[in-house]
């Protein structure tokens, strides 16, 4: 065997391994040899056949088992002899095999970094806990009562009015708005939401008196939306295609009895820590967020070319094909090419040295997914399609490899909460603004954390 390095990273390998043709071909005897005894030939008794008719008849069958032997083998034999400690499984692939010629093999290896762990019980992190004001559980109230409206279409020749739901197109020539607000149809609009996909389109509308049918062009300062320190008014060609009035809900007792609630104070309470709930998964978002900051900043190591490369060229393919679509995001938009790289190839590094930590902390406190966790999370998983749970567990079966989709997440987790055991954690109570701030400052600014 010939070995040639020629690559050589970061914590990466590349080889290209040549193997005598003569090496392959005695491999392609042997193997035909042990067959030989099962094999049925005309002009000769079973197992009698000579080993290179019985190898011209059979050679292509057994090739692709001799050389993936092969290619283990060698694998094996040159990390032994580098005393290479691959971080995975390397990538190898045959570049060329032909008959006679000595058959050449790359073989790719990232190598396992060198990582001190940064101690858990001197990380710091904030947990965080939400205090609902009045002002909130009555919008969210508010919300639900809004949520159990029934709307029927309006059969006279009305104007729009407060309370109705109108059904329009929008659309505008202007270029700078995104794609998802540039043209939509059927849009509806509730118009005693507090929600407006357009500022106050609803009072506009009311106020301008318009029925079924009519086209009308407005403006709306879109500062917000695009992002813009100064106004930016933006004109839309608005078309109304119904209106549908409401039946405002009223809470009875045959609405609490169906829903095996007592009273409404039970159905307050009920929404109430419904709300709490879905601040607090929100919350846990940003604390796992705020852990991997955390982590990614006190463990400092080199990470593995190869799997850095393939990262960066995995993101950029996903980008390209975005940019293909106009499916861009807009603050992906008029970026250079090389600024978009940067942006990314930053981005991929922070994804595959936090993949890389967890992995290692994994295998260090011994963490692991079990069969039970794994079922249960095809259990909720397949509870989210009423009456199909019976074929997506036969899919799972079928394609165990699909299984990584619920393994990953609950493994992730696993990891995130023993870790979370061990740091110092400092209670914070915090109001809904101070949230919403954290949540945009977390998330919305902070996209170059990945």
């Amino acid at each position: 065997m010939n070995i040639k390095e020629i690559d050589s990273k970061i914590l990466f390998k590349e080889f290209e391994v040549q193997v005598p043709y003569k090496e392959v071909d005695n491999s392609i005897n042997a193997k035909i040899a042990e067959i030989i005894p099962t094999v049925s030939l005309p002009g000769f008794r079973k197992g009698k056949a000579p080993l290179n008719i019985v190898k011209k008849k059979y050679e292509n069958n057994v090739l692709s088992e001799v050389i993936e032997k092969l290619v283990e083998d060698k694998t094996k034999k040159l990390l032994e002899e580098k005393k290479l400690k691959p971080f995975r499984q390397p990538k190898v692939e045959i570049k060329k095999y032909e008959k006679n010629e000595p058959i050449e093999i790359s073989i790719k290896i990232d190598l396992d970094p060198s990582i001190k762990i940064f101690p858990f019980s001197e990380l710091e992190l904030k947990k965080r806990s939400i205090e609902l004001d009045q002002k909130t559980l009555k919008e969210n109230y508010k919300n639900f009562i809004s949520s159990q409206k029934h709307y029927h279409k309006v059969s006279d020749v009305r104007p729009a009015k407060l309370s109705d739901k109108i059904i329009v197109n929008i659309s505008t020539e202007d270029m700078s708005v995104p794609d998802f607000l540039k043209s939509q149809k059927n849009l509806p609009i509730i118009t005693d939401s507090d929600y407006q996909v357009l500022p106050n389109i609803s009072t506009k509308l009311i106020s301008m008196k318009v029925k079924v049918g009519d086209k009308v062009n407005l403006k709306f300062d879109l500062r917000e939306v695009l992002k813009e320190k100064n106004k930016k008014e933006v004109e839309f060609l608005i078309e109304i295609l119904s209106l549908e009035y409401s039946h405002e809900f009223v809470i009875t007792k045959e609405f609490l009895e169906k829903n095996n609630l007592k009273d409404e104070k039970e159905l307050n309470d009920n929404l109430k820590n419904n709300l709490i709930k879905q601040y607090e998964d929100q919350l846990k978002q940003i604390e796992r967020k705020e852990l991997m900051d955390i982590l990614d900043v006190k463990n400092k190591f080199d990470v593995p070319a190869g799997m850095l490369n393939e990262e960066i060229d995995s993101i950029w393919h996903r980008l390209e094909h975005a940019k293909k679509e106009g499916k861009l995001d807009e603050d992906d938009k008029n970026v250079s090419d090389d600024a978009l790289k940067r942006r990314y190839e930053k981005i991929a590094l922070r994804r595959v040295k936090l993949a890389i930590l967890m992995q290692h902390i994994a295998n260090e406190e011994k963490i692991l997914v079990t069969e039970k966790e794994l079922t249960d999370g095809m259990l909720n998983y397949a509870t989210q399609y009423p009456g199909q749970e019976k074929q997506i567990f036969d899919y799972f079966k079928k394609n165990p490899s699909s299984v990584e989709t619920i393994r990953g997440p609950i493994f992730e987790q696993k990891i995130v909460d023993h870790i979370l055991s061990k740091v110092k954690l400092k209670n914070v109570t915090i109001d809904v603004k101070k949230f919403k701030k954290l949540q945009e400052e977390t998330f919305i600014n902070n996209k170059e954390t990945g």
